[in-house]
């Protein structure tokens, strides 16, 4: 008798759990229909932006194909003989490259931009289901709570055979297995959801960096259009004015180291009484205008007229107008206007050193005269085609130090640049 007794006990202990039976039941298997309509409208959506994905994904590996068809064309004109007609067909090959790259940037910002949109669909589908196994849990834990005061032995009467009874228990069993799956389903979703965030976050920094790639291939495809620009105003675009700026550029090249060495001479004594600590290497050199952005660097291979010469020093964006200032103390060389720099200055100083300041539109010094570290010796200019620009790539200062006569690059002499603008407002 105590023996049925405690068994009658134990079954009225578990009859407790019977009310969570058809609870559960409801909560964990009623379908949401709501979720279910929300889920289908961000698959479909999913599945268009993957379409469009796949269409510019595509368009951007034939802009690379072109690109690189561009540049063999760029290489083989690179090494024909050197003439007018070649050069300007190189650089008209150069602007096309360029506008390829300006599409290829174009495309990659739409490729990341339905990527992020992809992304975000998959957020929002996991969010919408992680809320709805949220309010299941909620409800269960509520429905549990109010299950507490019901009568169990209510709930054992309540069953037609005690078969059945117990067929609710392995029920419960079974539904609280449900349970702990439902709790680890949420778990997984919610680290993929963390997930798909970073993800997220690193296609944001991609945008960025392509949006920062399209303003400098837009700067450098305006650059090439300006060289070509140049080039035609400096030749008349006849082959006989070409060949006379070639060989001015290299006699230029050749004669300034020996012009710099007799005017150090005539000026040797007045160096060695001024700008002490520049001689000794414990000055640095002055930016001449403010370092906006540095276009063009020291035999920078990307250079438009590579093929003539090598850039010998660096290009600073600015304004056509801005004031000049001296980078050291020193004495004017001279003030020319040449075919390669356009209107330029020279200024010699102590330790050897001489600094070119090139496509001026106006110059506020006379050869042979002193002028202090910071002085303002003219004004940028290099806008293709006006008077004194030069073979220019737009309006910019171009700015050298030779040492022995010998050009070298300038960023062993400057403070380190902080650039203070973008390179397209």
């Amino acid at each position: 008798m105590t023996k049925g007794f405690m068994s009658q006990t134990k079954i009225f202990k578990t009859g407790a759990f019977l009310i969570v039976c058809s609870l559960l039941s409801q909560v964990l298997f009623i379908p949401n229909t709501k979720a279910a309509s929300q889920a289908k409208t961000l698959s479909d959506e999913t599945t268009e932006l993957n379409r469009d994905l796949s269409g510019k994904r595509s368009r951007v590996k034939e802009i690379q194909g072109l690109i690189n068809s561009y540049q063999d064309k760029i290489k083989s004109q690179e090494s024909q003989q050197l003439s007018l007609s070649n050069q300007i067909l190189l650089l008209d090959n150069r602007i096309r490259e360029k506008e390829l790259r300006l599409d290829e940037a174009k495309a990659q910002i739409e490729v990341i931009d339905l990527e992020l949109q992809a992304l975000d669909a998959d957020i929002g589908r996991q969010e919408t289901k992680i809320n709805v196994q949220k309010e299941i849990l909620s409800d269960l834990v509520r429905k549990l709570r109010q299950s507490d005061d019901v009568n169990t032995l209510q709930i054992f009467l309540s069953r037609p055979s005690l078969s059945s009874y117990f067929d609710r228990i392995e029920e419960l069993k079974s539904l609280q297995g449900d349970l702990g799956q439902t709790l680890e389903r949420i778990k997984n979703q919610k680290t993929q959801l963390e997930s798909d965030k970073q993800d997220r976050e690193n296609k944001l920094k991609d945008l960025e960096a392509q949006k920062k790639q399209l303003r400098q291939d837009a700067l450098k495809l305006e650059m090439e259009k300006n060289s070509k620009q140049s080039l035609l105003a400096e030749t008349k675009d006849k082959q006989e004015e070409f060949n006379r700026l070639v060989s001015e550029l290299r006699q230029q090249s050749e004669a300034t180291a020996d012009e710099i060495a007799n005017i150090e001479r005539d000026l040797k004594d007045k160096l060695e009484a001024i700008d002490v600590a520049l001689a000794n290497g414990q000055t640095l050199l002055l930016w001449p205008v403010p370092v906006r952005k540095i276009t063009t660097t020291f035999h920078d291979p990307t250079y438009p007229f590579r093929n003539l010469f090598e850039h010998p020093g660096v290009d600073l964006r600015a304004n056509v107008g801005t004031p000049i200032k001296a980078a050291a103390g020193g004495y004017v060389a001279w003030t020319k206007l040449g075919s390669m720099y356009g209107n330029y200055i020279m200024l010699i100083h102590p330790g050897n050193l001489a600094t070119v300041y090139g496509h001026m539109t106006k110059f506020n010094v006379k050869a042979g005269t002193y002028v202090e570290r910071g002085d303002v010796i003219g004004f940028t200019g290099g806008m293709p085609g006006q008077p004194g620009a030069g073979l220019s790539t737009g309006p910019h200062l171009h700015f050298e130090v030779r040492q022995d006569g010998i050009p070298v690059d300038p960023m062993g002499f400057l403070p380190e640049a902080i650039e203070t603008d973008e390179l397209i407002q």
